[in-house]
């Protein structure tokens, strides 16, 4: 096979790979303000002194944050939340942490078997836009986040993952064009959960 040939088959592979990272109907810069305040995120719950947040789980997606885990003590578990709100490019912050001991193996594997069976459905579906969805499981509930193309897409997706065995609760996080945005400010939130004054959160 030709040189050139082989560099333009390598070419046309990767740009299908980034294609594929990047979900269609999501923007790549949303994408990437979502990445690096995940990375953002993490950094400052490793940093934390006198705070055990090891335990706590961070997914970011079209700025909402889903905290998931599990924490020691109740006032880690805000500190985490508090943690969030700090993140410029967060509009919204869903704290699903759990105070007390980790999951068991097998709920961890049983998790991980509903959110194959919800990507499954959702993938099966061709009213659905399943790449722009991103699926968590924790304890049985399934979290939906990403974007959605209208509110009756996500209705559709949380109609699914409720026919899964074992789904205890579907909790929708996703945004959609049409959707009413009336969330707090940032800074607002941030200054309630952190027990600052509002000067202090801006």
């Amino acid at each position: 096979m030709p040189l050139v040939r082989i560099v333009l088959l390598t070419t046309l592979s990767l740009a299908l790979t980034s294609c594929a990272a990047f979900q269609p109907g999501r923007s790549v810069g949303r994408q990437i303000d979502d990445f690096n305040a995940s990375v953002s995120l993490k950094s400052s719950m490793l940093r934390a002194e006198g705070y055990a947040l090891n335990g706590v789980d961070v997914e970011i997606t079209e700025g909402v944050a889903l905290l998931t885990g599990h924490a020691p003590r109740a006032e880690d578990r805000v500190y985490a939340e508090c943690l969030a709100w700090s993140v410029q490019s967060v509009r919204s912050v869903s704290n699903e942490i759990e105070v007390g001991g980790r999951r068991g193996l097998a709920n961890a594997t049983r998790d991980g078997w509903i959110t194959q069976q919800v990507r499954s459905r959702l993938a099966a579906d061709s009213a659905i836009r399943s790449l722009n969805f991103n699926i968590e499981t924790h304890s049985g509930v399934v979290y939906l986040l990403g974007f959605a193309r209208d509110s009756a897409e996500s209705e559709r997706a949380a109609a699914h993952a409720a026919l899964v065995d074992g789904v205890e609760r579907v909790v929708v996080l996703t945004r959609s064009p049409d959707e009413a945005v009336d969330l707090p400010a940032r800074g607002a939130q941030q200054a309630r959960v952190c027990d600052l004054t509002p000067d202090a959160a801006e």
